[in-house]
């Protein structure tokens, strides 16, 4: 089942315990490695992955600064991501005239690569973590509509993934590949659509407990009414002829709507007030909450954080900075383990693989990848987006999934990424033993030293005892299946 005979038998071995474990009548997930670095465990958690520079970096300037800088926006601004041929400002940088000429040749593997790319390679790592979190918050299912799901990602997400919430719901009751996905562009009065107005209540705002009844439903439906699409230019617009005329109330918001030609201006007050409801704030504070600190969000910490978005009008950094300098995240270790993507990223970053020039053309084996192992981005076909837990992807072909692309990736695999250098990985001097060689990898891609029994795990999958002696030669060959194995054990889940 497992490609690569030694690393895949290792591999097991390696994992076993964690799987009987899991297996036992409770079914319950047995709790991830933690560390008491706080250093690590900020990196490891606010980024897609730890990497010996980084974990310099941050040790040299302190958690609270480097955070600063991550929020600040100021970092790799419009530089090239390393070697990926690809700016770091959002892409396209602009979008003008019809979308489906200026795009036409994006297809949704580009966009994929593309933010596989930013996640791997670039400087604002907390920016492209709350990315994603935005990306399944407003989530949009990109297959059907790429090009519009490419200006989604930039005018909507991209655009506000660090500004104010309110901000971003606005842009996205405006956006093509929004309004096509739920149907809301062809939402007449005379029959009205309620798909995106119910997942505006349920899922981007309120949420299914927020207090809303289905008359808020059908009347947010008659609210939201012209909103549409242009079919020639496949951009927003605003269909005055379509809108629904005549008194609206959702919840505690009410509107005259008296004439057609304010029925933007409507739908948008709609739009604010649910961005800034109570009920908003603590469902934002919560999923804020479970990304940065743990899958089950404390209570007390989850009213503060939501207490925060309210004072700072939606706004999304001090509700970042609160939950990171917060007691519950501090002593968060081990509450919160690699999704598949972020996984993925984490062993390309801490690998030190580097881009090949053709990346943006010749990542589909990519893609590909990410969705064997069950989160290529843009493709959760449900509005609610990937899910953001451990037990959601705890599953046998998960792990092989993880198993396999590794090895893939060591052995240099994937189009798109250059050959792992294992020179360069192991580094100098050269360790003199088998068990110094997986102590030296411990180090550059756990950041740490292993574990009696990991160590263990991996010399049995190699055959060799931790004494044994080996050259730069023989180091270097071993690094490679050392490697997968290490990426493969239940410290590499560790986020």
């Amino acid at each position: 089942m497992l490609t690569g005979s030694v690393a895949g038998a290792a591999a097991v071995g390696v994992l076993a315990a964690q799987v009987s474990e899991a297996a036992s009548p409770s079914r319950s997930t047995q709790p991830l490695p933690v560390t008491h670095d706080p250093v690590l465990h900020a990196v490891r958690r606010l980024t897609f992955g730890a990497t010996p520079d980084l974990v310099a970096h941050v040790r040299k300037v302190g958690v609270s600064a480097w955070v600063n800088e991550q929020l600040s926006g100021a970092i790799d601004v419009g530089a090239t991501l390393h070697g990926t041929g690809l700016s770091s400002a959002p892409l396209p940088p602009a979008v003008s005239g019809p979308v489906m000429n200026d795009l036409g040749h994006y297809g949704i593997t580009d966009l994929q690569v593309q933010t596989f790319a930013r996640a791997a390679f670039g400087d604002n790592q907390l920016y492209e973590l709350m990315v994603e979190l935005w990306t399944n918050h407003l989530s949009i299912y990109g297959p059907p509509f790429p090009q519009h799901k490419v200006v989604d990602d930039y005018t909507v997400i991209r655009k506000h993934a660090l500004g104010a919430f309110a901000d971003m719901l606005a842009a996205s009751a405006q956006s093509p590949a929004m309004l096509l996905y739920l149907d809301q562009a062809y939402s007449r009065g005379n029959n009205p659509n309620e798909n995106y107005a119910r997942e505006l209540l349920e899922l981007h705002t309120v949420g299914v407990k927020g207090g809303y009844h289905q008359r808020d439903v059908h009347n947010a439906a008659l609210a939201l009414t012209g909103l549409s699409v242009d079919e020639t230019t496949g951009g927003f617009t605003y269909q005055p002829s379509w809108h629904h005329v005549g008194p609206v109330r959702v919840m505690g918001w009410s509107h005259p709507n008296r004439d057609q030609s304010n029925g933007k201006a409507v739908a948008l007050s709609l739009v604010s007030y649910l961005a800034h409801h109570p009920m908003t704030a603590n469902r934002i504070a919560t999923k804020l909450v479970r990304r940065l600190v743990s899958d089950a969000p404390p209570a007390g910490l989850v009213a503060s954080s939501a207490a925060v978005y309210r004072a700072h009008g939606t706004q999304i950094v001090p509700v970042i900075k609160h939950i990171v300098g917060s007691h519950e995240f501090q002593h968060s270790a081990g509450q919160k383990a690699q999704r598949p993507f972020e996984w993925f990223v984490q062993c390309v970053r801490a690998l030190g693989v580097q881009a090949s020039p053709d990346l943006t053309t010749n990542g589909a084996s990519i893609a590909s990848a990410l969705r064997q192992l069950g989160q290529a981005p843009f493709e959760w076909s449900p509005p609610n987006g990937y899910p953001d837990s451990t037990s959601a992807y705890a599953s046998t072909a998960t792990m092989l999934a993880r198993w396999n692309s590794v090895q893939t990736l060591v052995r240099g695999g994937y189009h798109g990424l250059q050959p792992l250098d294992a020179t360069a990985l192991v580094g100098a001097p050269v360790p003199t033993t088998a068990g110094g060689l997986v102590d030296r990898l411990s180090q550059v891609l756990l950041s740490s030293t292993p574990r009696a029994g990991l160590k263990r795990a991996v010399l049995t999958g190699v055959g060799l005892k931790a004494s044994h002696v080996v050259d730069a030669s023989a180091a270097h060959g071993l690094a490679l299946p050392v490697a997968a194995l290490l990426l493969s054990s239940p410290e590499a889940l560790v986020r």
